[in-house]
């Protein structure tokens, strides 16, 4: 099994979102080698589920990108 390299990207078939990958989705937009219009295409993913996971990535680092964790800080923004 090959490992992925940091800038690539997630394949556009992904279900299972790791923390790295959607670091690799917020730097690909973050740098512009992806429009939100497309990553919303690519992974069939929301607005606000790509806005939620830049807020926790800026909020809490790559931990708060962890699904068991999400639920823990959200209740530390209330």
């Amino acid at each position: 099994m090959r490992k992925r390299g940091e800038n690539e990207l997630p394949p556009p078939n992904t279900k299972r979102w790791t923390p790295p990958r959607k670091v690799a989705v917020l730097q690909a937009l973050r740098t512009g080698k992806l429009t939100l219009e497309q990553a919303r295409e690519r992974y069939a993913l929301s607005a606000e589920e790509i806005s939620a996971w830049k807020r926790h990535f800026e909020r809490h680092g790559v931990y708060g990108l962890h699904a068991t964790r999400v639920q823990l800080y959200r209740e530390d923004e209330n």
